[in-house]
């Protein structure tokens, strides 16, 4: 994600970098998935629903594997019931399968229902072709794991990208390295709360300031939440609503917006003035 890094501090959009690995990701599971079915085909399976279940519900895989085959994914399951024990994770994936299967076998037998969808598979001479049915539960399958995989990314923002963007921005400042303290957060006992930050700077007099950075976009008033809820010294943010930006600035909140900003060095460093934290044009 460097080439993302780099465009954030360019004032560019970094969107493109996400969803370039998504997709790249989502077809590998896909090749991979269908190339599982015709090699059964190959060897003289019979490819049909109770196979579909055997193999990827029943089968001897992940969970979480087995939950996205059935439609679901991990964080569904853990929402529904409490939990991502294996054994619920496999019961909640028959289940739902069971459910798919029957709500499709109704749509297939429709005798007022004219829609015709055939999946057909070919690789080295050998053809699969899948049922209505069949077709829409491995489509199903697929939507949802397109879902997980571009969940997970735009949350692996967080440890692949804001970290090294503080970290480019201070540098780029000069802060000191005995001015960042970028170890994991360890809640201190001895407060009646502590919140967990992204980063956090000292100032020359020792004070801790905190450092949130938000990557998401204008219509997520969350941003402004969170950044109140931890205290935050100061928000670096792709962009941020006029509102969320006066509420937090409000709040003494700095705030560095980094979309379409000529001058976000400049505008970084005077924040550093501000909070007092020593960089090289002090």
């Amino acid at each position: 994600m460097r080439s993302a890094v780099s465009k954030l501090l360019c004032g560019r959009d970094y969107r493109d970098e996400v969803i370039n690995a998504v997709n790249a990701e989502f077809f590998d599971f896909t090749l991979e998935f269908f190339c599982e079915i015709v090699d059964a085909k190959l060897h003289g399976r019979d490819i049909g629903m109770s196979w579909y279940r055997e193999h990827f519900i029943d089968g001897d895989i992940p969970p979480d594997e087995a939950v996205i085959f059935a439609g679901l994914n991990r964080k569904t399951v853990t929402n529904i019931y409490g939990t991502s024990a294996r054994e619920v994770m496999l019961d909640a994936a028959r289940s739902n399968f069971v459910y798919l299967r029957g709500i499709l076998a109704d749509l297939e037998n429709d005798a007022d229902n004219n829609l015709a969808v055939t999946i057909i598979i070919s690789h080295n001479d050998i053809s699969v072709r899948l049922s209505l049915t069949e077709s829409l539960i491995v489509i199903n399958a697929l939507a949802t794991k397109k879902l997980q995989i571009r969940g997970g990314a735009w949350s692996a923002i967080g440890k692949s990208v804001e970290k090294p963007l503080v970290d480019e921005l201070c540098r780029m400042a000069g802060v000191p390295e005995t001015n960042i303290d970028r170890q994991p957060f360890r809640r201190d006992r001895s407060l009646p709360y502590d919140r967990e930050t992204d980063y956090r700077l000292i100032a020359s007099d020792g004070r801790i300031c905190r450092v949130e950075v938000k990557l998401m976009g204008r219509g997520n008033p969350e941003s402004a939440d969170m950044t109140i809820a931890r205290d935050t010294d100061i928000l670096i943010a792709d962009t941020l609503s006029p509102q969320s930006q006066s509420q937090l600035t409000s709040r003494g909140t700095q705030c560095l917006i980094l979309r379409d900003n000529p001058a976000i060095l400049p505008a970084f460093t005077e924040i550093l003035c501000r909070l007092n934290i020593p960089h090289a044009q002090s």
